[in-house]
């Protein structure tokens, strides 16, 4: 790798860990660069300004979960596989604070507009492959009239998001790990009605 690489590779790093640190509003250039241990002017140098940074930072993080997941989404065939590796990704996330750095741009670009369609854009992968995983195991079944893929997809996505942000401001009302442990059962009645039941 070029030094000019790994010098942007840390910067997108660290932007990362400040927003998991810090939040959206935190992040700024001198914080960023605190945390990463170099001069604040290279944030602009290699990437234009803070906000372009950080959306840098959330496509750099959401292209390597992507890519980690996304052949696994692809091979589940069942409503209960699909719920399992839902599952591991939520604990995954929060386990690596990923999900504080989704929840923190979306914010973020509730401040900033100009930020949406930027932040959406890094979304739309996630919301096709859920669509397309809905639409393979569902497809062929009683249940695939039953709800649309496209709409099934964007609440799964909304579900993420929604959970996070009420544990954050209500974390005693929002045990998400119980709520996913309910959803399993109902995974599980989908998948005997569709016949894909084990």
């Amino acid at each position: 790798m070029a030094k000019g690489e790994r010098t942007r590779q840390q910067i997108v790093e660290a932007a990362l860990a400040t927003l998991r640190e810090r939040g959206f509003h935190g992040a700024t250039s001198r914080a960023i660069a605190e945390t990463g241990g170099f001069n604040p002017a290279l944030t602009f140098y290699h990437y234009g300004s803070v906000h372009d940074l950080l959306i840098a930072a959330l496509e750099h993080a959401s292209q390597g979960r992507f890519e980690r997941y996304a052949p696994e989404a692809r091979a589940a065939r069942s409503a209960s596989e699909l719920l399992a590796l839902m599952q591991r990704i939520y604990r995954d996330d929060v386990e690596s604070g990923f999900i504080r750095v989704a929840s923190e741009m979306v914010a973020g670009a509730v401040a900033h507009p100009e930020l949406g369609p930027r932040v959406v854009d890094l979304m739309q992968p996630w919301i096709d492959l859920a669509e397309e995983s809905f639409e393979r195991v569902t497809g062929g079944t009683p249940l695939a009239g039953l709800a649309d893929p496209g709409e099934l997809a964007s609440a799964a996505v909304m579900f993420y998001l929604g959970a996070n942000l009420l544990t954050r401001l209500v974390p005693e009302r929002a045990d998400v790990a119980r709520l996913l442990e309910a959803a399993e059962r109902g995974a599980a009645l989908a998948d005997m009605l569709s016949g894909r039941g084990g």
